[in-house]
């Protein structure tokens, strides 16, 4: 394997991890100074000067306490985004597949927490939802996998693993609603499940206290009102055999001018949940365990938990999406001749190899 060799960051955005400092998770406070630097890859161990706490740079990343050499375990998160499975992946970057299903566990809790704190306060316009069949343990053992997606910037929002009841439905949309700024204007565009229409009110309407009628008994429910600026809609497909006839689209909630507002916003002529079933498509490449027709599927259900966080956040932080137009470093007329792709702003080793999560 070749060897790469990697700039360490710069000493202003890393900051304390001891959690009774003052400086706690505060980068750029010049309070870190260098105690000294050990192991092959040359580690810098820290020191704080407000709580003259000493710790190394890899604390509370993904590779703390990894005791291979930095290139490698890049090599074998690379691998594993790509799709590899878990002995390919051993194999291909030669560790042991013991040494891979730890690095799968620790960058897919480190992603958990990460997605955690940075997607928060988001502004979106319009939402789809949908879920994907897969299996953990056994053929027997259904491990669906839930997202929900801004069809605008392609990024998900929210993931959630588990069986398809309405339990999972009403964690990936709460989970969805509490990461936005205002939950009660957009649009949203799922398939025909039916846990979907019933906790779309509870969950994104505004609630209200019904007046009671007399004084004797006892107070109406809660009940929740769609505002002119909600709107939800199903889209239902309807299957001869295995051949799809046609969809049926149902305005669920809200008014279809609402609905029709959204789809000039995204420039499509009819609702359709397009983005969310092609991030299907792309997530069953990124993981092993989401091979259709195989018995590819996670012995375990941490593991494709875990593998499921790492490969999303792959696809949210480090990877240029085809559909999202960049700007050019410099004009090249009408069109550009070149072939060469820009760089994505983000580059998913610097996401967790050089950033740190605070719990």
């Amino acid at each position: 394997m070749k060897k790469e060799s990697y700039t360490r960051p710069p000493l202003d955005s890393l900051a304390c991890v001891e959690p009774s400092c003052t400086l706690y998770g505060q980068s750029g406070q010049d309070n870190l100074s260098i105690r000294k630097v050990y192991g092959q890859d040359q580690i810098r161990y820290l020191r704080c000067g407000m709580c003259g706490r000493e710790f190394s740079e890899r604390k509370n990343t993904a590779l703390w306490n990894s005791k291979i050499n930095e290139a490698r375990a890049v090599a074998v998160a690379a691998q594993l985004a790509e799709g590899s499975s878990f002995a390919a992946t051993a194999r291909l970057c030669g560790v042991d597949r013991s040494t891979v299903e730890r690095l799968n566990r620790c960058v897919g809790q480190h992603a958990h927490v990460y997605h955690n704190q940075r997607v928060q306060g988001l502004n979106v316009q319009a939402l789809q939802a949908d879920e994907r069949h897969g299996f953990a343990g056994t053929k027997g053992h259904a491990a669906w996998e839930a997202e929900v997606m801004d069809p605008v910037s392609k990024f998900i929002l929210s993931h959630v693993q588990g069986r398809r009841t309405e339990g999972l439905i009403r964690t990936l949309l709460s989970d969805a609603a509490q990461r936005l700024t205002d939950r009660h204007d957009l649009v949203l565009f799922t398939d025909g499940e039916a846990s979907y229409a019933t906790l779309f009110p509870e969950l994104f309407g505004c609630a209200y206290q019904p007046v009671r009628r007399g004084s004797v008994g006892r107070r109406p429910q809660v009940r929740y009102r769609i505002p002119r600026t909600l709107a939800h809609v199903q889209l239902i497909k309807h299957r001869s055999g295995y051949q799809l006839t046609h969809v049926e689209i149902r305005y669920t909630h809200g008014s279809r001018r609402r609905v029709q507002q959204a789809l000039a916003h995204l420039s499509y002529r009819t609702p359709n949940t397009s983005a969310i079933e092609r991030r299907n498509g792309t997530a069953r490449r990124m993981s092993a365990f989401q091979v259709r027709k195989s018995l590819a599927f996670a012995h375990r259900p941490d593991t494709k938990v875990a593998l499921g966080w790492w490969g999303l956040t792959v696809y949210n932080w480090a990877r240029s999406h085809r559909s999202l137009r960049q700007a050019l470093p410099e004009p090249l007329g009408k069109k550009s001749s070149s072939l060469v792709r820009l760089r994505w702003p983000w580059a998913w080793r610097t996401v967790f190899f050089r950033s740190k999560i605070f719990f």
